[in-house]
């Protein structure tokens, strides 16, 4: 790690103590406001959890992350390489809408983890945030280790179900 991103990650770190924050399980009877962060190999999979929360009612977001070898066409939600200033902090005025959404739910299907993803995994105002990272050290409430499955679409699968467990133990 060098140091700007060892530099970004104090940042980040120092943002993330001054927030107060609980994490609360969503009931999935509920109307859920629902977000996810994902990258652009990883389409099918959002349809997925598009198709899967409308179903129950939902409003859903999604933000898209281009890595450095896309060539996005500017949208209002994604992030592209220049969106990011000199350290690699993502600029406000580009992420700083979908962060302080008040959500009920975010899922990261970003099977690429970087700096951008979690900072605004790590900042985001969900109340409760579901991902999969290899690392104990993650800004997940509940974090999926998938080992080598790497596909977006079974982690996608893998949320839901846990979701799902989730809402029945705290159902009862």
């Amino acid at each position: 790690m060098g140091f700007k991103q060892k530099y970004a990650y104090r940042k980040l770190q120092k943002l993330m103590q001054a927030q107060n924050r609980k994490p609360v399980i969503p009931e999935l009877s509920l109307h859920l406001k629902v977000g996810v962060i994902w990258q652009p190999c990883e389409k099918p999979a959002v349809q997925y959890l598009r198709d899967y929360f409308n179903q129950h009612g939902a409003i859903f977001r999604d933000y898209c992350i281009f890595d450095k070898d896309s060539n996005p066409s500017a949208e209002a939600n994604s992030l592209t390489i220049n969106d990011l200033n000199w350290w690699g902090i993502p600029k406000p005025d580009k992420v700083g809408d979908f962060m302080t959404m008040q959500l009920d739910l975010l899922l990261c299907l970003a099977a690429e983890k970087n700096f951008a993803v979690d900072y605004i995994t790590a900042l985001s105002k969900a109340k409760f945030k579901i991902g999969s990272s290899e690392t104990d050290n993650s800004y997940f409430d509940l974090n999926i280790k998938i080992g080598q499955n790497k596909d977006a679409m079974y982690l996608a699968k893998q949320q839901i179900f846990y979701l799902a467990q989730l809402n029945n133990k705290t159902g009862k």
